[in-house]
């Protein structure tokens, strides 16, 4: 996956992506091995992926 390329919740899925719920965040977060993917809304069809930190970086 691309930073600042936008994807839909299917691709995401399909790339074995769990999601994590997040509180107090207009984003959504999902995790990958040992990544952190941050994601935001650009409509309603698809999210803008704007950040990937290591896992370890963010607690969870």
């Amino acid at each position: 996956m691309e930073l600042n390329e936008a994807y839909s919740l299917s691709q995401i899925a399909a790339d074995g992506m769990t999601e994590k719920k997040a509180r107090d965040l207009g984003t959504r977060i999902f995790i990958k091995d040992n990544k952190v993917y941050f994601f935001e809304y650009l409509n309603n069809q698809s999210l803008r992926l704007y950040s990937v930190i290591n896992k370890k970086s963010f607690f969870l």
